[in-house]
């Protein structure tokens, strides 16, 4: 009788599918949960949103968070045809190991903080594996502080897109590099209500050598919390159509 059931169950699901009840675009959101080394020893865990496009993006997440807080934008960026890798941040989520150790984020100093740059590193290189060439990075909080200071480094990654970055988030500075970021175009997202990243962003823009918007909502909240009652996900999808591919 069980074996019937399954049987009948299977019947039944692959007829939704080709009936299209479930379309290819959602079927194509399901992801993969993926592990790299940086190359400071740390594995980095994510999740991975396929596609057949030679276009990425990389999406970091806030402090004390992890990468599920990207799960349903990200599913949204790879039906619109990008490859996404979302990760968790070394000392968050499943990202705790270290040469056998566990490293928690509360025990990190400042310069553990900024080392979460190698984290991106290696979630740049397991998309050029992959074949994946054209790279932006979505950041929120403290993650928009290490998407801006990784990109600095690396003249590859195409755009950036930071929501509610701060001046200095545990020791995670940025202003010298909002300068340095060259001519490469960046949105800047915050929240009149989170008051020091509003005003870190205003002042992030005027600093911006290359193009720039800076979208600042009336009472939206932190970082990706600003998904929740805001159309960001329009704005952020048609940054990257016009600078991300």
């Amino acid at each position: 009788m069980i074996q019937l059931n399954f049987y009948n169950t299977a019947i039944l699901i692959g007829a939704i599918l080709i009936s299209g009840c479930i379309s290819q675009s959602q079927v194509s959101t399901m992801s993969e949960q993926v592990s790299f080394k940086a190359e400071d020893g740390f594995e980095v865990v994510g999740s991975f949103y396929k596609s057949t496009s030679d276009t990425g993006v990389i999406l970091l997440h806030m402090l004390n968070r992890n990468r599920s807080d990207w799960n349903a934008f990200a599913g949204q960026l790879n039906k619109e045809g990008y490859n996404v890798l979302s990760i968790d941040l070394r000392g968050h989520g499943q990202s705790l190991k270290k040469g056998g150790r566990t490293v928690e984020w509360q025990t990190f100093s400042a310069k553990d903080f900024n080392d979460m740059i190698l984290d991106v590193k290696a979630a740049k290189e397991f998309l050029e594996q992959k074949g994946i060439s054209k790279i932006s990075l979505i950041g929120a909080s403290i993650g928009a502080n290490i998407a801006l200071n990784y990109a600095t480094e690396d003249i590859e990654i195409k755009t950036t897109v930071l929501l509610s970055p701060g001046l200095d988030y545990r020791g995670v500075k940025i202003d010298d590099n909002v300068r340095d970021y060259g001519n490469r175009p960046m949105l800047i997202v915050a929240s009149e209500d989170d008051e020091y990243s509003a005003t870190s962003s205003k002042t992030m823009s005027e600093s911006a050598a290359g193009k720039k918007e800076l979208k600042i909502y009336a009472d939206a909240g932190h970082g990706t919390k600003m998904f929740s009652n805001t159309d960001l996900d329009k704005v952020i999808v048609n940054w990257l159509e016009q600078y991300g591919n």
